[in-house]
């Protein structure tokens, strides 16, 4: 706290010569980081660095150890540019403060009103004797008290500019061995940050259970006014601690727990609770994914926490039977929210596959013939009668009891790390285990979301396969499947590796394969189209191919994409541009390659679509009408083309979709004569297509047709012949 007679004697000298001196530094910092005077720089480090041919360990470990130490120098200069803007902005405000104070004083001894050297206010009149025959009049109470309140505001001012510097700069220099990439660009930023950071940790640490709806509301609306602010984030995190965080996320959406506590349980305001958790989850949920990404020393040890935390009980209740919140179900259900740390996540995610694979086993509900359930999740074992707590109040429909649901989400809105974690097989395999082992569980509330007398009453998708089908398109495409402005990246030997791993563990699941994939391994095989195409196009397999996927899994998986019209328009629309790509853009040897692989593609999609017809033959679950709309769905996962070819593919499109309608009508029939004949002006147009990208060919539009429905009939001849063909 700043008194009076600290802000009176203020001397500002050290402070302005403080300013000048980081001033300069941050000029020096910045030709040392950024060039500009023709002396070795960071920044041409660092390009020289990306730019060479590094070999063997060079090219990961030296490589990475230089372009981390170049991008060191930048968050030195950043640092030294935001204590500057501290420093100097203190100064400015400070030498308002004592301005403002003696110009105070000065105006209240003009009223007669003196105020002594320790900021006591009081009415000061001259004597008789000294007045003479003046008349001075004696100033009321109201203008004393006035002063008084005058003085105060200046001094607490003072002491928001003297906290606010203070704690700014400790900021900075909590880390010992690194230097934050983040800092104040603003004076007035910093003090709101700190003084909004500094209320909403004095609410989370109080009982949530007696927060009130207001109360609620402002915790919300301080993370909302500071979206993306890594300050704010991280004095938020690591101000509540990692275990304060899940414990008052934990109690929060402890329903039950605030209407016993709370005056207000009307229907309004339980309606409006479950509104204010659903945003606490959004807003604390992004703001932690902020943080996570700052690369402090007391981030890093608040996600090492959170992660030893996943196992243990953080629910408000002692760890009772029905009130046990596990840390992984807390953290995954904010999670939802927001991009994380890569490294985080994989972290994580390790650590949650583990607890999943050694906590798994049979349960027997309790008393006498007790149901008996085997591979049950640690997360599903109350007894099958028992009415579990709603963890989740957001836009989906699980309750939130399953934590790899949000866990999934959060992979999704980070391609990166999702590329890391299905690809990992250290410490498990974790593709194995999330895409072919998990057996999930109706994650709904009966009571509360409508769903029928109990959890098995529910019939509807499963929000953990939903998920997880987000995250495994992210991970095998590198593009976040709820960014609508995301487009193809090339891919990489991991996106492979994912493509790899999900035929091979979703293939193995046969008739079993999740419903809520279905669309998601469309996008999937729409990305690596070239790869999917140059695999349904082969003769046979080829050891000495590494483009070839396994055919077998490949059609097993194009099988069960098929079983859904959605999903298989979208992957019969994503080949069809890859095969019109093909003809246009590809240089074989003998440009007659592309028409026929173009042709062996449509057989094998039609033997795909064949067996799915056939599996749900007694259960249909294609629409009696044809109602896949076109390419909105596959636009941000299929490769760019070329003009020429885009015209050729809505060319193709149409030829395709227009006959469709025709098909379904006759859907189980199973004639060679006739097998084709909803894909005949689909294969006209592909041959019109190789006509046009091909101008010197020596054909007629008949032979050219003939060829490439000979090459359709032997391709599906050939996936007849594939494991679980026709």
């Amino acid at each position: 706290m700043v008194t009076f007679q600290d802000l009176k004697d203020l001397r500002l000298g050290k402070l302005q010569a403080a300013v000048t001196d980081w001033e300069q530094m941050v000029k020096k910092l910045a030709l040392v980081a950024d060039g500009g005077d023709g002396d070795a720089n960071a920044a041409d480090l660092d390009k020289k660095a990306k730019g060479a041919n590094w070999k063997g360990q060079n090219a990961t470990v030296t490589k990475e150890f230089v372009t981390v130490t170049a991008a060191e120098f930048d968050d030195v200069v950043t640092v030294a540019r935001s204590v500057h803007t501290i420093l100097s902005g203190a100064h400015t405000k400070l030498t308002k403060h004592k301005k403002d104070l003696t110009d105070a004083v000065d105006r209240a001894a003009r009223k007669n009103i003196y105020v002594s050297d320790k900021g006591v206010v009081n009415a000061s009149v001259p004597s008789p004797q000294a007045a003479g025959d003046a008349k001075i009049p004696m100033p009321t109470q109201a203008e004393v008290d006035a002063v008084a309140q005058e003085i105060t505001t200046i001094l607490t001012a003072a002491g928001e500019t003297d906290s606010t510097a203070a704690a700014a700069l400790r900021f900075h220099a909590k880390d010992k061995h690194d230097f934050e990439s983040s800092g104040f660009t603003s004076f007035d930023s910093a003090q709101k940050t700190i003084k909004d950071s500094n209320e909403l940790i004095a609410l989370g640490k109080k009982d949530p259970s007696e927060l009130t709806n207001k109360e609620l509301e402002r915790f919300n609306a301080l993370m909302k006014d500071h979206p993306g602010d890594v300050i704010f984030a991280e004095r938020v995190a690591t101000g509540l601690g990692p275990d304060g965080t899940l414990k008052f996320f934990a109690g929060a959406v402890d329903l039950e727990n605030w209407e016993h506590k709370s005056d207000a349980n009307t229907r309004e305001s339980r309606e409006a609770r479950m509104a204010l958790l659903g945003t606490l989850e959004k807003e604390l949920g992004t703001t932690l994914a902020t943080a996570s990404r700052s690369g402090t020393d007391a981030m890093d040890s608040w996600k090492d926490r959170v992660i030893a935390l996943g196992g243990q009980d953080v629910g408000s209740d002692k760890g009772a039977s029905q009130t046990r919140v596990y840390g992984f179900q807390a953290m995954s259900n904010l999670m939802r929210h927001g991009k994380y740390d890569g490294d985080f996540l994989n972290d994580y995610g390790n650590a949650l596959v583990k607890f999943e694979k050694d906590n798994t086993g049979d349960v027997k509900d309790p008393g006498p013939g007790g149901k008996s359930r085997e591979n049950v999740l640690p997360w599903d074992k109350l007894p099958s009668y028992a009415k579990v707590d709603q963890l989740h109040y957001g836009d989906n429909t699980d309750a939130g009891t399953d934590p790899m649901t949000g866990f999934m989400k959060a992979l999704a809105h980070n391609p990166d790390a999702a590329t890391d974690f299905f690809s990992s097989t250290d410490p498990q395999d974790n593709s194995q285990h999330v895409l072919k082992d998990r057996q999930p569980f109706n994650d709904v509330v009966p009571d509360s979301m409508g769903y029928g007398e109990s959890a098995s009453d529910y019939k509807g998708p499963k929000a953990s396969y939903e998920a997880t089908g987000d995250a495994l398109v992210a991970a095998a495409t590198g593009v976040d499947p709820d960014d609508t402005s995301a487009r193809p990246i090339d891919h990489t030997e991991q996106h492979r590796q994912v493509l790899d791993n999900s035929l091979k563990y979703l293939s193995e699941r046969g008739d079993d394969f999740p419903a809520e994939m279905r669309d998601d391994m469309a996008a999937v095989l729409t990305n690596h189209g070239d790869t999917v195409h140059h695999t349904a196009s082969s003769l046979a397999d080829d050891r000495n191919d590494p483009k070839l996927l396994d055919r077998d899994q490949l059609l097993e998986v194009s099988k069960q994409v098929s079983r859904d019209q959605n999903a298989y328009g979208m992957l019969n629309e994503g080949l069809s541009r890859e095969m019109v790509k093909d003809i246009h853009e590809d240089n074989p040897k003998d440009p007659k390659e592309t028409l026929l692989r173009a042709g062996n593609s449509v057989g094998f999609l039609e033997e795909a679509r064949y067996q799915a017809l056939v599996t749900d033959k007694d259960d249909p679950t294609w629409d009696a009408k044809w109602m896949y709309h076109g390419f909105g769905s596959i636009v941000n996962f299929a490769p760019g083309v070329g003009d020429l070819a885009q015209r050729g593919i809505d060319a193709v499109a149409y030829e395709w979709q227009t006959q469709e309608q025709s098909r379904i009508d006759a859907i189980h029939q199973r004639d060679n004569k006739d097998v084709f004949t909803g894909r005949e002006q689909q294969l006209q147009a592909l041959a019109d297509e190789w006509a046009k990208a091909n101008p010197n060919h020596t054909n007629t539009r008949y032979t050219l047709t003939e060829e490439i429905n000979g090459a359709a009939y032997n391709g599906n001849d050939r996936a007849k012949g594939l494991a679980g063909g026709g």
